[in-house]
């Protein structure tokens, strides 16, 4: 499993898996300058030759991307690729975040004068510690609880959410600054502009409780997915309908808007590896699944699967050769391999066919949203051993490519004012290393 990004002029991919520990891991195996042109077809050939450097074609399964048209052709062709070469079922997953991001971002532009007059104030406060620090103290005058003003990242919609959030906390304080500080004149929003931003926020929050559960690595996304990009549908459907004086007009057009980007965005990640890990989830399975989703369906996504692995299962060669007695006492001989192998495979045959792991496993109830998947997993190998195969594989699919992205913001401490002279394969080599190391830690 892996998530992939591009920017210039670097590319990183990181790879993610589930140890025999049933331990989610993940490492950046490839941090490379990627100079123009940023084709399709040059990033198809670069993945390609670090998953073969690496010795891990035939074992890549799925991969993560934003949705840059570049990196959509690239992995068409890599698909195609590693299908026909290699016989690999590989499946590519958009990153969830950056499909919600676009949702959001044409909703921001129905508000984007009062987003501006707010971080151009955040902006003055934040640029003199002096003005900070009194806006502090007035806060603290009127017995109210400060919270430090952020500055929004315009290439992410949440942190402009967390800016909002946070203006609107010190709603108390920024009055009283704005009414003696002539300064701030310009920058004051009328007593609608403050009832629309609350509106606003409040109309976001669950998308951006959604970008928070999503962006995680340290535990399970992917099983997630569908079910909270069900819950934003419903949230925007909820919102078109509601007649109440609650829901201004406003709103109501900006969630039609939202709705209107959202149909075909998130239709690209409902896909069978998406059912297969919402399946596999022991929180989930088939009892919780997205509205209009057939159990049916995903229950025969399940068994075509299963019949894979079954028949991989199968195709093992027995890795030694057993001895059998015939004949008289101490007539001892060891068997021939063909003969080995012959009774092995009818010994897995018989044991996979004896029962059926799949009704076993659905027929047991859900467990709480509070376990852990992967130790339930864990706990339940034995129980479960090939599905217990299939769940290693597909619950460590990450649902979105933050690890990778997060990859680039840790290179900002690497490549600095005094470390402007590193060679590309330092650069490299030291964020591979610092990645590994970690892993050697836990």
């Amino acid at each position: 499993m892996w998530t992939s990004s591009t920017g210039a002029p670097y590319m990183v991919l990181t790879a993610h898996w589930i140890n025999e520990e049933w331990n989610l891991k993940h490492a950046v195996i490839a941090f490379q300058r990627f100079p123009h042109p940023h084709t399709g077809l040059q990033i198809q050939k670069v993945t390609y030759k670090i998953l073969q450097d690496f010795s891990i074609a035939t074992k890549a399964l799925a991969i993560t991307i934003d949705n840059g048209a570049n990196q959509v052709a690239a992995m068409r062709l890599l698909t195609s690729t590693l299908s026909n070469e290699l016989q690999v079922d590989f499946n590519v997953i958009r990153c969830g975040a950056h499909s919600i991001a676009l949702v959001v971002n044409a909703g921001l532009e129905k508000v984007r004068t009062i987003i501006n007059k707010v971080r151009a104030f955040i902006i003055e406060i934040r640029k003199s510690p002096k003005k900070e620090q009194e806006l502090s103290t007035l806060a603290t005058n009127l017995h109210v609880k400060y919270k430090k003003l952020i500055r929004d990242v315009k290439t992410r919609w949440n942190s402009t959410y967390s800016m909002l959030e946070s203006f609107l906390a010190n709603k108390v304080a920024i009055i009283s600054m704005i009414s003696i500080d002539n300064n701030f004149t310009k920058l004051d929003l009328v007593d609608n502009e403050w009832r629309e931003l609350q509106l606003f926020c409040d109309f976001l929050k669950p998308f951006f409780e959604f970008t928070e559960e999503m962006s995680g690595s340290e535990y399970p996304t992917f099983g997630t997915l569908l079910i909270l990009l069900d819950h934003l549908l419903e949230h925007l459907t909820t919102i078109i309908n509601n007649n109440t004086p609650e829901i201004p007009q406003w709103i109501k057009e900006i969630a039609e808007d939202m709705k209107t980007k959202f149909n075909p965005i998130s239709t690209n990640l409902y896909n069978s590896a998406a059912y297969l890990a919402l399946v596999l989830d022991p929180r989930y399975k088939t009892q919780i699944l997205p509205n209009n989703t057939n159990a049916d369906t995903v229950k025969q996504i399940l068994s075509e699967k299963y019949a894979n692995y079954q028949n991989a299962e199968q195709a093992i060669p027995a890795d030694n050769e057993n001895e059998i007695n015939e004949g008289n006492v101490g007539d001892k001989r060891k068997s021939s391999g063909i003969l080995s192998r012959m009774i092995q495979k009818k010994k897995r045959v018989s044991n996979l066919q004896t029962r059926n792991e799949i009704a076993e496993y659905l027929a047991i109830p859900v467990e709480s949203l509070s376990i852990d998947p992967c130790e339930w997993w864990k706990h339940h190998r034995t129980q479960y051993p090939l599905l217990e195969k299939m769940a290693r594989d597909y619950i460590c699919i990450p649902a979105t490519s933050v690890p990778s992205e997060q990859a680039f913001s840790k290179s900002g401490e690497l490549i600095n004012k005094k470390r402007n002279r590193l060679g590309d394969r330092a650069i490299e080599a030291c964020m591979c290393l610092n990645s590994w190391i970690k892993l050697i830690d836990n």
